[in-house]
C-alpha cells in the first residue's frame, strides 16, 4: 500500500505551519515513520512536497484572475485535481484544514484540535460570520469526507467524536512526544552535570533571581494576561527578604495583534521590571532555557496536545499547568494542575514551591520519568496502524459520516481525567 505524505506543513511559507505545531508534528513524524518503515513495513511511504502539486499555466493564470474567492477555487477544485494525479492508495494530511472538503481519493487527516469551534469568538476576529462558518464547514467536510481521523490526544478524539459526530471507530489517537534532538541535548548536559548556574550564565540570565518561564504564543487562548496578574499577586505578597521573582515570556510573539495588549496589562499592573520578553528562542537554546527556570507556567485554557509542558518535563523543570483538554494526558499526576483563571490558586501553588528546593527536586524526577512514557517511534507505530486498519475497513473508498449543524452555538468546554 503506497500511502502519499502531504510534507507542504515543513516547508516555510506554507500556512506559517513551518517552525510552529503542525510543521514540528509533520517533520518528527515523518521522520520517525520512516526509520520504522527501513525496518520492513508492507507500507510504502511517498512524500510529496509542493513541486509534486505545481500548478500548470492554466491553474495560475486562473488563479491570477478571479476577481474573489481564488483561494477556495484552487484549494477546493484545482488542487483536489492534481493530488487525483498522484501514484498512491492513500493520502495522509497532517493538518485536516489543509485538506480537500471533498476527498478525490481515500485519504486520511490528522486534527491537531477543533479550537475554532470551541472558542469561535476567538477566531472570527473582524471576519464576516459567514465567511467564518463557511470556512469551518469547508474543514470539517474535510474530516468527514476521509477514511479516518488521527488524532493526537484523546481529548481531541472526544472533540471529534462528540462535536463533529464522527463514529469512534474512525478516530485512533497517537500522542505526540519530545524532539531526539532535545532528549539528546538534556542527556549531554546532564552527563557533563550542568547545573542550573551555568545554563542562566550562558543565556545571560540572573543567577539570583527565581525565575518563572513561560513558551508559546499569546493568542487569547493561551491566557497569558492572566501570569501577568499573577505575578502581580506574588509580587505584592512576597516576604521582604525573598529572592527577586522574574517572569521569563519565550516567543516570537512581537507581530502579534496581542502584543500591543500584553505590553499594556504589563505596563497597568507595574510589573515592567520583573518580565523580560525573550523573543523566538532558537532549538539549541530551549534546553537551557527550560533548564534554567525554577519553574513552568502554562495557563492555557485548550490545547490538541500541549508540547511545551512535555518539553519542560523532559528538561527537569517543574511544571503548573491548567487542567483542562489534554493537559492532564500529557503531564499526568507529575505536575501540578490548577483550575483555569484561578489566581488565588495559581498564587498559593507557585509560593508553596518556590524556596523549596526538596519539593522542586521530586517535581522534577516525576516530570522526567513522564516525559519518557512518549516517543515518536511510538507515535509511528499507531499511525501504522491507523493505515492499516482505515484501509481495510474503508476498501479503498472515501465514507462521509453524518454531522450536525455546530457552527452556530458554543460548545461547553469538556474535561477529561487521567486514570
Amino acid at each position: 500500500m503506497r500511502i502519499g505524505l502531504d510534507l507542504r506543513p515543513t516547508e516555510v511559507g506554507f500556512k506559517a505551519h513551518a517552525g510552529r505545531g503542525t510543521g514540528r508534528y509533520t517533520g518528527e513524524l515523518v521522520d520517525a515513520m520512516e526509520a520504522l518503515a527501513s525496518e520492513g513495513s508492507e507500507l510504502s511511504l511517498v512524500p510529496i512536497h509542493s513541486k509534486e502539486l505545481q500548478k500548470s499555466s492554466l491553474d495560475r493564470c486562473l488563479v491570477n484572475y478571479l476577481p474573489f474567492g481564488a483561494r477556495t477555487i484552487e484549494s477546493q477544485y484545482l488542487f483536489p485535481r492534481r493530488l487525483s494525479s498522484l501514484d498512491v492508495d492513500v493520502i495522509h494530511f497532517f493538518a485536516h484544514g489543509d485538506a480537500p472538503a471533498r476527498a478525490v481519493m481515500p485519504q486520511i487527516v490528522s486534527v491537531l484540535d477543533l479550537i475554532p469551534l470551541k472558542f469561535p469568538e476567538l477566531y472570527k476576529a473582524d471576519k464576516p460570520n459567514a465567511r467564518f462558518k463557511f470556512a469551518r464547514w469547508l474543514e470539517y467536510e474535510a474530516i468527514r469526507s476521509s477514511i479516518g481521523v488521527v488524532a493526537i490526544s484523546e481529548s481531541t478524539k472526544a472533540d471529534v467524536v462528540d462535536l463533529l459526530k464522527i463514529p469512534e471507530e474512525r478516530v485512533m489517537v497517537t500522542p505526540l512526544a519530545v524532539a531526539p534532538r532535545l532528549l539528546e541535548q538534556v542527556s549531554e548536559y546532564q552527563q557533563a552535570n550542568i547545573s542550573q548556574k551555568q545554563q542562566r550564565q550562558r543565556l545571560g540570565l540572573p543567577e539570583d533571581e527565581e525565575l518563572l518561564l513561560y513558551v508559546g504564543g499569546i493568542d487569547p487562548r493561551k491566557n497569558v494576561p492572566f501570569l501577568c496578574d499573577v505575578l502581580a499577586e506574588l509580587l505584592k505578597t512576597r516576604a521582604p527578604d525573598a529572592k527577586k521573582l522574574r517572569l521569563l515570556l519565550a516567543g516570537g510573539i512581537e507581530k502579534d495583534d496581542q502584543y500591543p495588549l500584553l505590553l499594556s496589562r504589563i505596563s497597568s499592573l507595574g510589573i515592567s521590571d520583573s518580565v523580560t520578553l525573550l523573543g523566538f528562542v532558537p532549538d539549541e537554546d530551549l534546553v537551557s532555557l527550560y533548564q534554567a527556570a525554577d519553574l513552568f507556567l502554562f495557563p492555557s485554557l485548550y490545547e490538541g496536545f500541549g508540547f511545551p509542558v512535555l518539553e519542560a518535563m523532559a528538561c527537569g523543570t517543574p511544571v503548573i499547568a491548567g487542567n483542562n483538554s489534554s493537559i492532564p494526558e500529557v503531564a499526568g499526576t507529575s505536575g501540578i494542575l490548577l483550575p483555569d483563571k484561578d489566581k488565588a490558586a495559581w498564587v498559593s501553588a507557585i509560593s508553596a514551591l518556590l524556596g523549596r528546593p526538596e519539593s522542586l527536586y521530586k517535581l522534577s524526577l516525576a516530570g522526567v520519568a513522564q516525559a519518557r512514557h512518549f516517543s515518536w517511534k511510538r507515535t509511528a507505530e499507531r499511525t501504522f496502524e491507523a493505515y492499516q486498519r482505515f484501509a481495510a475497513s474503508d476498501s479503498g473508498s472515501s465514507s462521509h459520516f453524518p454531522i450536525r449543524a455546530v457552527l452556530n452555538s458554543r460548545p461547553n468546554s469538556r474535561k477529561r481525567a487521567v486514570s
